[in-house]
């Protein structure tokens, strides 16, 4: 018996030792930070409009899950159609990509609840629909591993979508992309929000050479931020944070107003699944939810709208423009037992489902009208 409990301590304090080497492996590397040399940003050019710059911001998106029958049975355009106008309507469309694009068969090897991908044929949608610049920085970038990540990048590269947040080693993750719309130019950088299960369990985070997602560390983001925004007349930060269909997080209101006071004009914010509150801080702009876009997975019974954001952009003449002038918020139906997996625009009998939003963004001291359906956010000195 004696010989049978030494041996069980020796076995039992071998795996503590292994994991005990594992653990710190793990969480040095994830610590890591070495002095990560820049990129270059990724430049792409938009013609000049006749009149202000309109850019659309839409929330989470993912053609996947539980939407695939329809997908098989109308085609990957068939859940933008409704919403097809607005995004073409805009010079330049952004978006929270929330699923690799790959055909491997090699997922997260350990438990995680939820794992998604996208068949490769939708990215042909997407480049009709008009989509120019996605975030990749989610916390299912990874959910087919390195090769998800990669594979995402070539089909994007390949359809002319533009991508930030996410990338074959830390540069890459980090690099920025600015779309110079007739000389005005607008710099996108997107961040996932820093957990010790994103660290230590999925491993989601580019960490020197490591493939992953761009971590949303203060150093490295005020070191982005202060590197992009001489090049930009308008700067965009996307951030996935917070809990799913929860209200925000102090951490949310502590980073989204800190952004905001290092000079971002506008922070958009996802993962929730559901919409929250819009604050202003000065004259920046801070989304802390823009909710679903066309999202595949059933979601949650209170789910009721996601929000497009509409930006009204003066174009930069010199020493004038080039700034954020308006700020709409047009609603979208994105319960999917109601609409199928098809978002489309919120009707006006819909429109109490607005009413926990519009309240929330109003105990912030937040001035919106809802005309119709269309909420516009009033800006400091008048623009809305």
């Amino acid at each position: 018996m004696r010989r049978l409990f030494r041996i069980v301590r020796r076995v039992g304090l071998g795996l503590a030792a292994l994991v005990a080497t594992v653990g710190a492996w793990a969480l040095f590397w994830t610590l890591y930070n070495p002095d990560v040399p820049s990129a270059e940003p990724v430049l792409v050019r938009r013609p000049a409009p006749e009149g202000d710059i309109a850019v659309i911001l839409a929330g989470d998106f993912a053609p996947t899950d539980a939407a695939m029958p329809a997908l098989r049975e109308h085609g990957y355009r068939w859940p933008y159609e409704p919403t097809a106008g607005i995004i073409r309507s805009a010079d330049v469309a952004f978006a929270n990509l929330e699923a690799p694009v790959t055909e491997s068969d090699d997922p997260f090897p350990l438990y995680k609840k939820y794992i998604y991908k996208v068949d490769p044929i939708a990215t042909d949608a997407w480049r009709w629909l008009g989509l120019d610049v996605v975030s990749l920085a989610n916390n299912h970038a990874d959910d087919y591993r390195d090769r998800g990540v990669l594979d995402t990048i070539r089909y994007l590269d390949a359809a002319g979508i533009s991508h930030a947040g996410a990338g074959a080693n830390e540069t890459a993750a980090r690099r920025a992309v600015i779309v110079d719309v007739g000389g005005t130019r607008l710099g996108f950088l997107a961040y996932l929000e820093d957990r010790i299960e994103y660290n230590l369990y999925f491993r989601s985070f580019a960490v020197g050479g490591r493939v992953g997602c761009a971590r949303y560390v203060r150093a490295d983001v005020e070191e982005d931020v202060r590197r992009l925004r001489p090049l930009v007349d308008v700067l965009i930060v996307s951030v996935h944070w917070g809990e799913n269909y929860k209200d925000v997080t102090a951490e949310q209101e502590e980073e989204g107003r800190w952004l905001a006071d290092r000079g971002v004009d506008v922070v958009a914010g996802h993962h929730a699944h559901d919409v929250q509150p819009v604050e202003l801080r000065g004259r920046s702009v801070i989304f802390y939810s823009l909710g679903n876009y066309a999202w595949g997975t059933p979601g949650w019974p209170q789910l009721r709208v996601g929000l497009l954001a509409r930006l009204r952009i003066s174009p930069w003449r010199g020493r004038d423009g080039g700034r954020v002038e308006g700020v709409e918020l047009l609603p979208i139906v994105t319960q999917n037992s109601i609409v199928h997996f098809r978002p489309r625009p919120l009707r006006r009998s819909e429109s109490e489902w607005l009413d926990p939003f519009l309240a929330g963004s109003r105990a912030r001291g937040t001035e919106l009208t809802l005309d119709g359906t269309t909420i516009r956010v009033r800006l400091p000195d008048g623009g809305g």
